[in-house]
């Protein structure tokens, strides 16, 4: 009995965390800012930063077979979550004005919600840099989605329940220095300062 009620106490546990948001906390005392939009798309999530150029480019991470071949149907979901697939990374320049109205009037996809956080210069660079090596490494598996305004191409990373965009949005906050509590499993985001 009493292992029977530890096991379900820890099965408790880990619903209520991987269901409780990720909490952002972004970095104090910047030196040189950069803006961040965090976009929630409700089961989806993508970024968009700006470069030292003052432009800005939105990224995100996915499913290859479910987001950028856009096979939506309930096998290849089941399948995206339950074993490790092919994963892409999304890449888009966004002219916008740098304003939530602005990144939500820019994109042709649903926003439920976007959450402004700001970083580092130097951090914002070093993460626009990695990922744009992943994605000009794979220009010759291009995928274009003009229904997503995104670019879509292999990332070396395969896609899985645990590895999923949120919880590589959050890691890609970490590399930001914004402090991630939570797991990051659901597109489910609280920002605090």
């Amino acid at each position: 009995m009493r292992v029977k009620l530890i096991a379900v106490s820890l099965v408790g546990i880990f619903l209520v965390s991987a269901l409780s948001p990720t909490v952002l906390i972004p970095p104090r005392d910047l030196t040189d800012p950069r803006q961040v939009f965090l976009i929630d798309h409700g089961t989806h999530t993508s970024i968009a930063i700006e470069t030292n150029q003052e432009t800005f480019i939105r990224y995100a991470y996915g499913d290859k077979n479910y987001y950028a071949l856009r096979n939506t149907d309930l096998s290849s979901g089941a399948r995206a979550l339950l074993i490790p697939t092919d994963a892409v990374l999304a890449r888009a320049e966004l002219a916008i004005t740098p304003s939530v109205e602005g990144v939500i009037d820019s994109l042709p996809v649903v926003v439920q919600k976007v959450y402004p956080l700001q970083v580092e210069g130097v951090e914002a660079d070093q993460l626009i840099s990695s990922l744009d090596e992943i994605y000009t490494s794979g220009q010759e598996e291009l995928i274009e989605v003009s229904a997503y305004g995104l670019n879509f191409v292999p990332h070396p990373d395969d896609y899985s329940w645990v590895n999923n965009s949120s919880t590589m949005i959050a890691s890609w906050m970490r590399q930001m220095e914004i402090t991630t509590i939570g797991w990051g499993l659901l597109a489910y985001w609280r920002v605090t300062n």
